[in-house]
């Protein structure tokens, strides 16, 4: 007889992306018992449910500020021959890169969990969290058409739209401040018989097709796969021929583990609500629309396409930016460009501020000083209201454009590791969360290889 839903456990997890496994590998490797709930039937989140790849950025100039578990798990696969590790950017807009073989990720990522002692929960979906004077104790899940409870000490929110913290009536904030919209969906796709060694050759001899690679001339040649940026003025002409309906200003693409294999992250879908159920599936579609209607565009008019294949899109829509933790710490662009390091800081990130615009083609980047870095505080993952629920990943508590740096998957990852860790020590401690001794913390972390600054 299974026993599961009897059983309660120190955490549990609800979301199996990089945060979600992080958070979950770093509890069990405290000696905790941990269950990982994840609605796919596999672990990675976007990386390998959204096609989103590569990782992008472990760096911060010269320094490597995503270590610990994040970077274990490319280690891991670089021993196998399923990821080149971190390279060089060669669209020249941030440090580093870092392409993976997204089945690969999804074997690592299991494995890593597993071996940490952490059951494992597919194909499952929280439908109910109530929680009782300040303390959630249980959830109601569904899978397979079967309702169960299941209860625990602590859980992490690593569903990426912050789904358990809107189910038990914690605050959150959606989108930007003033109007509420988001960063547009993506479906990302993939193709094959890419011929990337023309587009190096362009490279070379036409820079200004590659803007944020002109102020890096060469630094494709350090890369042992190929990113690129560019190609706005066959952009502008197949939206002026009526080719491309929607806004988009520049072809972007990224050399997967795969020579010759490419993501396409081109589409773009505005004005939808990610965490509206209608205009989900709406933007599922139109997302689907742009990837064939991309796909024809680019065989068609861009160097070094004319054999490429289409093998995969999606298979959900990328999300960027849904709900946000209203937390204890809501973290500013200013501790970002101050380059903050927090008294309770649990992971660091190097990523500039990404926003594409919610409403139209343009991306609004803000970059940090050449080299610099900020840190992510515990407090932006707690809240007053439910205090044993813990956010971990893109749905932590900041502002709007702060959280367009620290969304992308490295610094999701070491979130989740400080996530999970930090359960840990309030578990061996005694202590709530707001009151665990941060001596202890950061020498879990440091002892895990988190960098803190």
């Amino acid at each position: 007889m299974n026993t599961l839903y009897d059983t309660h456990f120190d955490l549990i997890v609800v979301g199996g992306g990089i945060a979600g496994s992080m958070a979950a590998t770093a509890a069990g490797r405290e000696g905790l018992s941990v269950l990982l709930i994840e609605e796919e039937g596999f672990l990675g989140g976007s990386l390998t449910a959204g096609g989103t790849g590569p990782m992008m950025t472990f760096h911060a100039g010269e320094t490597q500020v995503v270590r610990g578990l994040p970077d274990e798990m490319i280690q891991r696969l670089m021993v196998k021959g399923l990821s080149v590790g971190h390279i060089p950017d060669s669209t020249g807009y941030t440090y580093t890169v870092t392409p993976f073989d997204a089945e690969g990720m999804k074997r690592e990522l299991e494995l890593m969990v597993r071996e940490a002692g952490v059951q494992l929960l597919y194909h499952t979906t929280v439908v109910e969290a109530v929680p009782d004077q300040g303390t959630l104790k249980s959830i109601t899940c569904l899978c397979a058409g079967n309702l169960f409870p299941l209860g625990s000490s602590y859980f992490i929110d690593a569903s990426g739209d912050a789904d358990l913290i809107a189910m038990a009536g914690i605050p959150f904030e959606q989108g930007r401040e003033e109007d509420g919209k988001d960063q547009p969906m993506t479906m990302n796709f993939k193709l094959v018989d890419v011929d990337i060694q023309t587009i190096r050759n362009l490279m070379d001899t036409n820079v200004e097709l590659f803007p944020f690679l002109a102020p890096k001339p060469g630094i494709q040649h350090r890369a042992s796969r190929l990113s690129f940026s560019g190609f706005q003025d066959s952009m502008r002409q197949g939206m002026e021929t009526g080719e491309i309906t929607f806004d988009r200003d520049i072809v972007l693409c990224f050399e997967t583990n795969a020579k010759n294999e490419v993501i396409v992250n081109m589409t773009r879908v505005l004005g939808k609500n990610p965490v509206d159920p209608i205009q989900l599936s709406e933007a599922e579609m139109e997302g689907r629309r742009q990837v064939w209607e991309l796909y024809g565009f680019l065989k068609k008019h861009i160097p070094g396409f004319e054999q490429a294949r289409l093998t995969y899109s999606g298979p959900r829509i990328g999300i960027r930016s849904s709900r946000r933790l209203k937390g204890f710490y809501r973290i500013s662009v200013e501790d970002l460009f101050s380059e903050r390091i927090f008294e309770d800081a649990i992971s660091a990130c190097g990523y500039p501020i990404d926003i594409h615009s919610p409403d139209g083609a343009t991306t609004d980047s803000h970059f940090l000083r050449d080299g610099g870095y900020y840190t992510i505080p515990l407090g932006s993952l707690l809240n007053e209201q439910v205090t044993n629920v813990l956010a971990a990943g893109r749905n932590i508590s900041c502002e709007f454009a702060a959280h367009a740096s620290l969304r992308v998957s490295p610094s999701s990852g070491a979130i989740g590791q400080g996530a999970g860790t930090a359960v840990a020590v309030a578990i061996e401690t005694g202590k709530d969360l707001f009151h665990i001794p941060m001596g202890v913390l950061h020498a879990k972390l440091r002892t895990a290889g988190v960098f803190l600054g």
